[in-house]
């Protein structure tokens, strides 16, 4: 796995995870997550023909705007920063959101969508119901609510979110990203999107149920849903090897429709 650093333009920073060649999709992780997390995915999407790429998102960045819309700002000029016109860009959870306004309000970069346990229409969240002084205990309810197999909580993420959610400064920026993801409700919106889509969803996700990832289907106009057994919010984590090859297997499908969707009027921005 190569890990890539980066500076570009006013000096932002980006740290992201690559393998393989040609194609580039673009991976996004939530808000508690990491790069990381899409380690086993892009093991087995890259070759050749593909380059998959995990972009760690400066959730935690003091100088950053906690909004979606300053994330997906950084993707842009991350893909600006590497020299990337287009590329298929996909997400969970929060990093769902940040791919749909990037598809939305800059769709000329993005040439397809994979979404898992998005954000964007709703999410039962994980600064719902927070004790003034979260203790461990709590926090390992609510991780384990994430999966199916609750056994994936270690002690060393409990204790890496605990501090997360107890550090004033990074608790407050958590709260704003939520409060952010609430309030942008993109609804009205999807059926502008023109790219083709695949939604993977768990089909026992507590955060998004499956009658989201259904609602996501109804309202792109090209959405496929793929669902995993056995699965939670996170399927990158979970079932990451099914999650993969349902991401394969739709890439050979859409490549005629992912070449065909026009750019907007006046090329990359």
């Amino acid at each position: 796995m190569d890990t890539r650093d980066h500076s570009g333009r006013d000096d932002a920073e980006f740290r992201w995870l690559e393998r393989g060649a040609g194609e580039p999709l673009i991976f996004l992780h939530g808000l508690m997550g990491q790069m990381h997390h899409w380690d086993t995915v892009l093991e087995r999407l890259g070759s050749p023909a593909r380059r998959p790429m995990a972009l760690t998102l400066p959730i935690f960045d003091p100088g950053m705007e906690a909004s979606i819309d300053a994330l997906a700002r950084h993707a842009v000029a991350f893909m600006d920063a590497v020299d990337i016109p287009r590329a298929v860009v996909g997400g969970n959870s929060l990093g769902g959101h940040v791919a749909l306004r990037l598809a939305l309000e800059h769709g000329e970069r993005v040439s397809g969508l994979v979404l898992t346990g998005s954000s964007g229409l709703f999410e039962r969240g994980f600064t719902s119901g927070v004790p003034h002084r979260p203790d461990r205990s709590w926090v390992r309810r609510k991780m384990e609510e994430v999966f199916f197999d609750p056994g994936l909580v270690t002690e060393g993420w409990v204790e890496e979110v605990h501090r997360v959610v107890t550090t004033p400064a990074t608790a407050l920026r958590v709260l704003r990203f939520a409060r952010d993801a609430r309030r942008d409700n993109l609804e009205a919106r999807l059926g502008r999107l023109r790219m083709p889509a695949l939604l993977v969803w768990g089909l026992d996700d507590r955060i998004t149920p499956l009658h989201v990832g259904e609602r996501f289907r109804e309202l792109i106009p090209a959405a496929q849903l793929w669902g995993l057994s056995r699965c939670g919010h996170a399927p990158m984590l979970e079932r990451p090897e099914p999650f993969a090859d349902a991401v394969a297997d739709w890439l050979v499908g859409t490549r005629e429709h992912r070449a065909a969707v026009t750019p907007a009027v006046g090329g990359v921005r």
